[in-house]
């Protein structure tokens, strides 16, 4: 008896994290992330374009920020923090307030809700329905509800594996699709001040 239980207790473990990935138990372990970086490269599939636009660069997550370096072809920088969206492109810097603009609110929360595990924010704009693969692979659809955004965008798609996204899959109304891969995804990622300053920033 005493081995038969102690071969249970050692299964279990293994039995849990086999388990299928829900919304709530994956918007609960982005939630407590320490921080994120990642590389990146993204596609845009315009339809009067033969050769799709590429760009590549880097990104940073914490504490509901959200830091986006492009390195190429052209560099640029855009900080979401504190209800803003910053942007510098050369020697142009521009700041949008987000809460002012709800097609920008949403295109923000897409990204931004899904690593803070704010399911709220997510479910505000969006109808997200997750669907589990093999192991901890799973696929996130998200759907907007919001009739602003409707008029842009038909849908999102984030694949991953654990609190790893390697994929997001944007669909406009218009037929243009952007395609984003991250590689060198560290989800341990800690900031110190001095790091947080200099990364969190677009002058």
């Amino acid at each position: 008896m005493t081995r038969a239980l102690c071969v249970l207790i050692c299964l279990l473990p293994s039995v849990a994290s086999a388990q299928a990935p829900t919304l709530e138990s994956l918007l609960s372990r982005f939630a407590a992330l320490p921080g994120l970086e990642a590389r990146f490269v993204e596609e845009k599939r315009v339809a009067l374009l033969a050769v799709p636009v590429r760009s590549e660069g880097r990104i940073w997550f914490s504490q509901d920020r959200v830091m986006r370096r492009v390195t190429a072809p052209d560099p640029s920088a855009a900080l979401i923090a504190d209800g803003r969206l910053r942007m510098r492109q050369g020697d142009r810097t521009e700041e949008i307030e987000i809460g002012d603009n709800p097609v920008l609110r949403g295109f923000v929360d897409s990204f931004r809700a899904v690593l803070a595990g704010d399911r709220e924010a997510l479910e505000r704009y969006y109808r997200a329905t997750l669907t589990p693969g093999e192991g901890e692979s799973w696929t996130l659809r998200l759907v907007p509800r919001d009739d602003a955004l409707r008029r842009f965008l038909r849908e999102i798609t984030m694949r991953g594996d654990g609190v790893t996204i390697h994929e997001m899959r944007m669909v406009e109304v218009s037929g243009d699709e952007t395609r984003t891969t991250f590689t060198d995804v560290d989800t341990a990622r800690r900031f110190s001040p001095a790091e947080a300053r200099r990364i969190f920033r677009v002058e």
